[in-house]
């Protein structure tokens, strides 16, 4: 009598029921091909089951409506986490403005992010007068903010 086998398939068998319900989940899929920096909208994107055993795929019940493309995706593929974010409050290569604050005193002045970022993300912007680079935190559309210790 061939015990290993059998019990083999036992397991085999359990570990499909198990999984099952993971497998088939429905996931996110592009309807057309996403840029980067485009909003989703409901006509972006159908729930479908997942096709392999792709990683990080974004689940059906997660709301992605209204959440900005990080990178491209192409028609029929499935989203994965890293493909969308929170709206980018400030575009890489433009002009911002930089609040620095220290204690009572605050200071305005013009600087170029050198990233993008969404609203609490730290990034990097350029001083153009003094060609230093500076790190801050999105704080609005277009505005950074620089803390320092008085």
């Amino acid at each position: 009598m061939n015990v290993i086998p059998k019990a083999a398939a036992v397991l085999a068998v359990m570990l499909l029921q198990h999984a099952h319900p993971a497998i088939a989940e429905d996931v996110w899929r592009a309807t057309h091909t996403l840029l980067p920096g485009d909003m989703v909208r409901s006509d972006d994107i159908v729930a479908q089951p997942p096709t392999g055993f792709g990683r990080d795929r974004i689940p059906a019940t997660r709301d992605i409506i209204g959440l900005e493309i990080k990178r491209r995706v192409y028609q029929d593929r499935e989203l994965a986490s890293r493909d969308v974010g929170p709206r980018s409050a400030v575009k890489a290569n433009t002009a911002v403005r930089v609040l620095w604050k220290s204690g009572s005193l605050s200071l305005e002045l013009e600087g170029r992010s050198l990233e993008a970022g969404a609203v609490g993300d730290e990034i990097r912007v350029l001083n153009p007068s003094t060609s230093r680079t500076i790190r801050g935190t999105v704080v609005a559309d277009g505005m950074v903010e620089v803390r320092s210790q008085p």
